[in-house]
């Protein structure tokens, strides 16, 4: 089924959701909302309430524009909880480097939209008619809706105090996020925990936050964990079982994460060990994206199963997904020092930059999981203070390393892969490969790559980064899931 309108914009087609909502298909969740006008109450298409008549609902892409026509989330299907709508689907650069800026809490406390444009170099009455055009609804509805859902979330699947729930979902008071909330669901936050208390998922541990992230399966865990395994950095991350834990940066300390499945839900549980007082909005979009938990399988599936090829991959990987790492500037900075050598050899190097780096820092986790993970990779200040003896590579990819941590620590979008390629040493394959692992772009391909001319080749093919690069052009807008493809093949 076509999600869109025949027409070839981006509203919606109506028979398609319907369709879809009647059949409570899954594929469907978070691509689009169902408002009920006879109960002003918005839900996902999966909602196991009673189908309410076709006169009586509305259909929204986003659930910001369902709560900016005035409808409250459903309390039974959650809205919360939904994987979300691809971000870079139909949205220019700079609507989805602004939707970026805002799940990492551009918006929230003091934040303004005059500093969101500023930051993307365009005036805010711009930016609003960008919003307006291409999702429907201001920067300010996207913000607020994210902080009202993530509260709610916590509100529902955690024991923190409701004042720290109001700070860590982005409010800047706790007066503000119980006007919201009541404003919101009709209900009070007190009274949303004790009406949810007996569906809650379980209790958290003392100083563990823990949440579930939805997907739309299938969802190929297995795949992914293999990619975390293949490139864990020892002290940083490790693989144990069905469980990934590494350790992570904030402005407030350093913390930990632990990912798993959660069966028989489509779910991955997120544990978090973190400083009081830590955002969490932004943590948890960067675990959506490093997990690539907002893909959408069937759409990825309709397009690579046409090719020949790679039909018989998918088929043994169905569900494949672009995993990646924390941030971009840690994409860049692998990119950079996994250039022409092996992956355990990367890995290797980037462990000792991670020792040293946290021996001359002193910025490392003072309570250690039980998996042995104790440090967050290296921020870009710490690289530069680092002498050239503990650099085990050539003096000009070394000189490339820093020019990058400098480039980060001057401009927050230095690791966009147009600013990369400005930069001595870094070519294609290290900008297709920050763009795949850095920013979860679906559509990035380094046709250069060693693994994928590999894979290309066992599959009878010609090993030749011109020709595969030919051939992939009929994989967009998913050759990022066709190189992954290949990758899980070896």
């Amino acid at each position: 089924m076509a999600f869109l309108s025949p027409h070839g914009d981006q509203q919606l087609d109506p028979s398609v959701c319907q369709r879809a909502r009647a059949a409570r298909d899954p594929r469907f969740d978070g691509e689009f909302f169902v408002a009920v006008t006879s109960t002003g109450i918005y839900c996902r298409p999966i909602c196991p309430a009673k189908l309410p008549a076709e006169r009586n609902v509305r259909y929204f892409r986003f659930a910001a524009q369902a709560a900016d026509a005035g409808f409250r989330p459903c309390l039974r299907c959650r809205p919360e909880t939904a994987p979300r709508s691809p971000a870079w689907m139909g949205s220019t650069t700079t609507v989805a480097r602004a939707l970026r800026l805002i799940t990492e809490g551009a918006l929230d406390g003091d934040g303004s939209v005059t500093g969101l444009a500023e930051r993307l170099g365009v005036g805010p009455r711009y930016l609003n008619k960008l919003f307006q055009r291409e999702l429907g609804v201001s920067p300010t509805s996207i913000a607020g809706n994210q902080r009202l859902l993530l509260a709610r979330q916590l509100i529902v699947e955690t024991q923190l105090p409701l004042s720290d729930i109001a700070f860590a979902s982005g409010f800047s008071s706790v007066r503000r996020f119980n006007s919201a909330i009541r404003d919101a669901f009709a209900s009070a936050p007190g009274a949303l925990r004790r009406r949810s208390a007996a569906h809650a998922p379980g209790h958290n541990a003392a100083g563990r936050i823990r949440l579930e992230l939805r997907y739309r399966p299938p969802y190929d865990w297995n795949g992914v964990l293999a990619f975390f395994a293949r490139h864990a950095i020892e002290g940083v991350e490790s693989v144990e079982g069905d469980s990934y834990t590494r350790c992570i940066d904030t402005q407030q300390g350093v913390g930990h994460l632990r990912l798993s499945p959660l069966h028989p839900r489509s779910a991955l549980q997120l544990e978090l060990t973190v400083p009081a007082g830590t955002p969490l909005l932004p943590i948890v979009s960067r675990v959506r994206r490093f997990c690539d938990l907002d893909g959408n399988p069937a759409a990825i599936a309709a397009v690579l199963c046409e090719d020949t090829v790679l039909a018989p991959l998918l088929t043994q990987s169905p569900g494949v997904r672009c995993p990646g790492y924390w941030d971009a500037g840690e994409a860049a900075v692998r990119a950079v020092v996994g250039q022409q050598i092996s992956t355990a050899g990367a890995r290797s190097i980037c462990a000792a930059l991670v020792r040293e780096s946290v021996r001359k820092s002193a910025r490392a986790c003072s309570n250690a999981c039980e998996s042995g993970v104790t440090a967050p990779f290296p921020r870009p200040e710490a690289l530069l203070s680092l002498g050239d003896e503990h650099f085990p590579m050539p003096s000009r990819r070394r000189e490339t390393l820093r020019a990058v941590a400098r480039a980060c620590l001057d401009n927050e979008d230095a690791c966009i892969p147009e600013q990369l390629l400005a930069l001595k040493g870094i070519g294609p394959w290290t900008a297709e490969m920050v763009a795949l692992r850095g920013w979860g772009h679906p559509d990035a391909f380094p046709a250069s790559d060693l693994g994928l001319l590999q894979a290309w080749e066992a599959l009878g093919e010609q090993r030749n980064p011109s020709s595969l690069a030919k051939h992939a052009e009929r994989w967009r807008p998913y050759r990022g899931y066709a190189a992954n493809l290949l990758w899980r093949s070896l």
